[in-house]
C-alpha cells in the first residue's frame, strides 16, 4: 500500500477538511503506512494525532521514520515533518484511511448492523447464513472477534465494537486480500459519534432497536444524540432493513427514506408490518 503527499491533500481539500500544509524538503513524498499508534511508526509514515495525544508521541514518530503528520493544530515536535493540519482529524483519518487501503469497501458487499441489543447475535446469525452462500468467503467484525479470512491465524479477537477507521480499513483490505467478498460488521454509535466510519457506505443497513443505555456524560449527551447517531447508518446504506417494533420507529423510517427509495426498505416483525397485508 502507498499514497502520495499530493493525493492526501486533493482528498483533504474536496471533502473541505484542510486548513494549511506545511511541505518538507521531499514534496512528492509518498507513505508506506499511516497510523495513530507511534509505536507502530515505520520509515515514510504518516502519522496521525488524533483523541488523547501528547505532543511527546510525535516525538517519538518522528524518530522512528514518520515523514508527516496530520492534525488540528501544529506541533513544534513536528519540526522537519511535513504538516498537514485539518478541521477534523477523526474525519480525515477514515477518509485518508480508505485511500491508503486503496477503497477495499468496494471490493466487499458489507451488512452493517446497529442496535442497543442484539447486534452480536445477529451478526453471527446473518454471517453464518452468508457463509453458506459465499462458498465461507464472508468476513466479519463483531464486538467480540474478527474474521478476516477462512484460517485459523485470521480469526482474532475484538477491541471495539467497530474498529478505529485505520484499523477497520487495513482489515477489509486483508479480508479482500484472503478472499472474502463479503463483510458483516457491527456498527455501534459511537462509530457515528467518533467519526469511525466516516464516508463509509454500506450495501445493507440493519436496525435492530432504541433503548436508553448510552446516554451519559463518557458516551451520548442526549437520547436524540444517541438516536440520531444510530439512525446514521440507515442515511449511509443502500438498503435498509428495519425492526417494525422498535421504539421511535417514525424517526427511524424517516432517517432511512431520506437516501433510500421505499421499495429498498424492508421491514420485520413478530407482529405484522404496518401497512402490508
Amino acid at each position: 500500500m502507498s499514497l502520495g503527499i499530493r493525493e492526501t491533500i486533493v482528498l483533504l481539500k474536496e471533502h473541505h477538511l484542510l486548513k494549511s500544509v506545511t511541505l518538507a524538503k521531499d514534496t512528492d513524498q509518498a507513505f508506506k503506512a499511516v497510523t495513530y499508534d507511534s509505536r507502530q511508526v515505520t520509515a515514510d509514515t504518516l502519522f496521525f494525532c488524533k483523541g488523547n495525544f501528547k505532543p511527546v508521541y510525535l516525538t517519538s514518530a518522528r524518530n522512528q521514520g514518520a515523514t508527516a503528520y496530520v492534525a488540528e493544530q501544529s506541533y513544534a515536535e513536528g519540526d522537519g515533518l511535513s504538516a498537514i493540519i485539518v478541521t477534523d482529524i477523526q474525519k480525515a483519518m477514515s477518509l485518508v484511511g480508505a485511500a491508503f487501503y486503496d477503497y477495499p469497501q468496494n471490493d466487499l458487499f458489507i451488512v452493517g448492523i446497529t442496535g442497543t441489543k442484539g447486534k452480536t447475535t445477529s451478526a453471527y446469525f446473518t454471517r453464518g447464513i452468508l457463509q453458506t452462500s459465499t462458498d465461507e468467503k464472508t468476513a466479519l467484525f463483531s464486538t467480540i472477534d474478527r474474521f478476516v479470512g477462512s484460517q485459523p491465524d485470521q480469526h482474532f479477537k475484538s477491541n471495539l465494537t467497530t474498529p478505529e477507521s485505520l484499523d477497520l480499513f487495513h482489515d477489509m483490505r486483508t479480508a479482500v486480500t484472503n478472499g472474502m467478498t463479503h463483510l458483516v460488521m457491527e456498527v455501534s454509535s459511537q462509530a457515528y459519534k467518533r467519526n469511525r466510519v466516516f464516508g463509509l457506505k454500506f450495501d445493507v443497513g440493519v436496525f435492530l432497536n432504541i433503548t436508553p443505555d448510552h446516554v451519559g456524560r463518557n458516551e451520548h449527551p442526549t437520547f436524540a444524540d444517541y438516536l440520531h447517531c444510530k439512525e446514521q447508518l440507515l442515511v449511509n446504506a443502500k438498503r435498509c432493513v428495519i425492526n417494525a417494533e422498535t421504539a421511535h420507529f417514525a424517526d427511524v423510517y424517516g432517517a432511512a427514506k431520506a437516501t433510500t427509495q421505499p421499495e429498498s426498505i424492508y421491514l420485520f416483525s413478530k407482529k405484522r408490518c404496518p401497512g402490508t397485508k
